[in-house]
């Protein structure tokens, strides 16, 4: 790209531009930026001084990355050998500074970022994680590879998560928790070892859900702590009336999916 270019795309002169790259509209790129090859930028989009873009990387619209993040670089796993695969991230994201996003492991796959997220300073999300939407992942937090993240978690400073694990949707995490389990939806969980404490009522306030699903929720993780095993719970769950709510039958499909085993300790 020219200097002329770079001045009426608001493309700073000492960025650095990669070829085969697509530059949607009213993109800002920043002071000493780095772009490297095949990357697309969607519409709206800013990124800060400083920022460091790998080759195959996709961003949607709208996204604010701030300075020194990372995105795009090779998955820290020791069977990668340089295959061509992808980092790809939705709309509307704010990537704060020194996050790091890697690359998956798998030729022609992706690690996956959906919209609206908030990635905070110094989180890092590891090769082949699935990262939904609205999910909140506070500084300093570690995701390792090939976690799955479903929608509205809020993932406290500092927390580790093993490689594998998922994590249901509206769930919050306490802050230096250890989680190498899945993490039912719905739930309020803290601690090292982690421990259940109930609902996440807080999030499911914000996120409007009823009061007589809260009730229903409330029975069905009394069920899967006093339970235990997952056929158990699931037979359970099945047979009550409140198999009838949507959130409910999420909490047992969560269940019957879960390959980690799950996050039951009661408070």
């Amino acid at each position: 790209m020219l200097k002329e270019e770079f001045v009426s795309n608001n493309i700073h002169s000492t960025a650095i531009i990669g070829d085969n790259v697509k530059i949607g509209k009213n993109v800002e790129i920043g002071p000493f930026a780095i772009i490297g090859d095949n990357v697309k930028i969607g519409d709206e989009t800013k990124i800060k001084s400083n920022v460091k873009i790998n080759s195959y990387v996709e961003l949607g619209k709208n996204n604010i990355i701030h300075p020194y993040a990372y995105l795009g670089g090779p998955p820290q796993d020791v069977k990668y050998n340089g295959e061509k695969t992808w980092v790809k991230i939705g709309n509307n994201n704010i990537i704060r500074e020194y996050v790091t996003v890697h690359r998956s492991s798998k030729e022609n796959e992706s690690t996956v970022v959906g919209d609206e997220n908030f990635l905070m300073a110094y989180s890092h999300l590891a090769h082949d994680c699935r990262v939904g939407n609205r999910n909140t992942i506070v500084n300093y937090a570690g995701i390792s590879g090939h976690v799955e993240i479903e929608d509205d978690t809020f993932i406290s400073g500092s927390t580790l998560v093993h490689q594998f694990v998922k994590i249901g949707k509206m769930t919050m995490i306490g802050g230096g928790s250890k989680i190498t389990q899945d993490v039912l939806p719905f739930t309020l969980v803290d601690g090292n070892p982690c421990n259940v404490y109930g609902l996440n009522i807080v999030g499911l306030r914000r996120n409007r859900v009823s009061k007589e699903t809260r009730n229903a929720l409330k029975r069905a993780l009394r069920v899967a702590l006093d339970k235990k095993r997952k056929k158990k719970i699931i037979s359970e769950l099945k047979q009550m009336k409140i198999y009838d709510f949507e959130e409910v039958k999420h909490f047992v499909n969560f269940v019957q999916k879960s390959e980690r085993g799950l996050l039951l300790r009661g408070n």
